[in-house]
């Protein structure tokens, strides 16, 4: 039960990026390729990481062996920190690459979500103890399964907000219609600031507090 509750909220969050890349470049293409790609990969983890680990011993192929090996012994010899941050860089690849749309800020996002992740993976041992009584307050307030659900939505908003200015025009994300268009671009400065109060809210919401998280 607990691996779908797993799968079900990774597959929830591929569906929501997936969204926000449709009302971006309108292509069903990539949503269906790559979204879908993720969520068979969330589905069948297991086995994938077992032919990998088959692969790095030897397993099926001298060739698959060969490649396969040195990388994953590589990675394995990373400490656990420097993993975890080298994962949490990876969906950041996708507003560099493809996630800024016009506005010309995929830079300016992945550097600041890249500041959020190292705080959270290498100086959370600080930051956790004066922040002790807020996760007791939050846990105490909000299920897990909500707060997971509410870290995209007010990262959007805040986001939206810092960017826009305002929430008047917030239907506009949804292909609605807008009275002030304005253009994201040139807006660099203040993607960045909302990428990282957005990170941080997300922290909040979902850090364990420990070396869990």
């Amino acid at each position: 039960m607990a691996e779908l509750r797993t799968i079900l909220g990774f597959s929830a969050y591929v569906l929501f990026f997936a969204w926000l890349d449709w009302i971006i470049h309108r292509s069903i293409v990539f949503v269906i390729v790559v979204g879908g790609g993720l969520i068979l990969a969330a589905a069948y983890r297991a086995r994938i990481a077992a032919a990998i680990t088959s692969a790095a011993r030897g397993g099926s192929t001298e060739w698959a062996g060969s490649v396969v090996g040195p990388i994953v012994d590589r990675w394995r010899r990373l400490p656990v920190r420097v993993q975890r941050m080298l994962v949490s860089l990876t969906p950041l690849l996708y507003f560099l690459l493809r996630g800024q749309g016009t506005s010309e800020a995929g830079t300016a996002v992945v550097i600041a979500g890249a500041l959020v992740a190292a705080a959270s993976i290498f100086f959370g041992h600080v930051i956790d103890p004066p922040l002790q009584n807020v996760y007791t307050a939050r846990d105490r307030l909000l299920a897990r399964w909500l707060r997971v659900l509410l870290a995209p939505v007010l990262g959007v908003l805040i986001a939206f907000l810092i960017v826009h200015g305002s929430l008047s025009d917030l239907p506009a994300l949804f292909g609605g219609e807008t009275t002030s268009p304005q253009s994201p671009a040139g807006m660099s400065g203040r993607f960045f600031l909302a990428t990282v109060l957005a990170g941080a809210c997300t922290v909040l919401l979902l850090r364990e507090g420990g070396e869990r998280a």
